[in-house]
This record gives C-alpha cells, structure tokens and sequence, in this order.
C-alpha cells in the first residue's frame, strides 16, 4: 500500500510541477502581449514625403551661406504637435554635422488652404549648433500653400546677434 501511496505522491507532483509550469508560461505569455500590446508612443507612422524645398540664408558667422532643405510631408497620423491630423509637417535642416558655433532661430510659416479659404501662422524658435527647426501646420484637408520665413542669427552673448532673413514658398496637400 505504500508502494501505491508513493507512486500517488509522485503522479500528484508531476500534476502540480505541470500546472506551476504552465502558469510561469500563462504569465510569461500575458506579461509579453501586454507589453507588446499598449504603448505610450505609436509606431512610426510612415508620413508621405511631398518634396523638398531649397530655402537658403546668408550665414550670420562669418562662414559660407547655410544651404537649407525644408523637408515636406503629408498624411501624417500622429503629428509630433499632438493635435490631430490632416497635418502638413516642415522639416529644415541644414545637413550639416554640429560645428562650434551656435545658431539661434526664429521660423514662422504662413499658409492658407485653397480649397477652403482657410489661413493661419504657427512659429517655432529654436537654438542648436546646426540649423534644424520643425513645423507641424494643421490646415484642414485640401490644397494648401505655405511660405516659410527665417530669421537666423548667432549666438555670441546674446541670442540673436547679426539676424539674417530668407523667405520660400511651397504647396502640399494635406490629407
């Protein structure tokens, strides 16, 4: 009867070692969707890339001219601003590594949907060593022209030494 009691024993904690085991697979399973499952942010969102717009300025150091590309793109999802799309996203930079010399910039971007009548202005400073600045614009669906004004200065002492200004124009569709 023993040898009945021990082989019980022995089937009893295979009974047990199995459910612990599948619970510690159960949690690891759960414990893995979850993470997987919510997430503060978002994938990627794969905007459009619409064009990009040479908006050149005179350096305000006394270097050669900073040659500006302004990115353009649409049909973003979530737009880095945090308001909700349709979005039109600008994106300048000059492509440069960081140098020793800092810039301080003030960009605002004017824009009017065609189809809708619709204007506004957002603005954006910002202080780096190269020139990289970023504009969500929010114009509602349609057609939509922008002009992009700059103003970049220096900075030595102060934030905005010896300023210099460049002014472009764009279109883009938002959606």
């Amino acid at each position: 009867m023993r040898e009945g009691v021990v082989g019980a024993s022995k089937v009893a904690t295979r009974r047990v070692a199995a459910l612990v085991g599948a619970a510690v697979v159960a949690v690891t399973g759960l414990t893995t969707v979850g993470v997987g499952g919510a997430q503060a942010i978002p994938e990627y969102s794969n905007p459009n890339f619409v064009t990009s717009l040479r908006c050149d300025s005179a350096n305000p150091w006394p270097l050669g001219p900073l040659r500006i590309h302004v990115d353009v793109f649409n049909g973003i999802r979530f737009p880095s601003d945090g308001l909700p799309p349709p979005a039109i996203e600008l994106i300048g930079t000059d492509r440069s590594k960081a140098g020793l010399v800092e810039y301080s910039m003030d960009v605002t971007v004017s824009w009017r949907n065609l189809a809708t009548g619709r204007t506004g202005v957002v603005s954006a400073p910002s202080r780096a060593r190269n020139i990289s600045w970023q504009i969500d614009i929010h114009p509602g669906a349609g057609p939509v022209s922008f002009v992009i004004r700059q103003k970049i200065g220096a900075i030595a002492f102060l934030p905005m030494v010896n300023p210099q200004f460049s002014t472009c124009r764009g279109t883009a569709t938002a959606f």
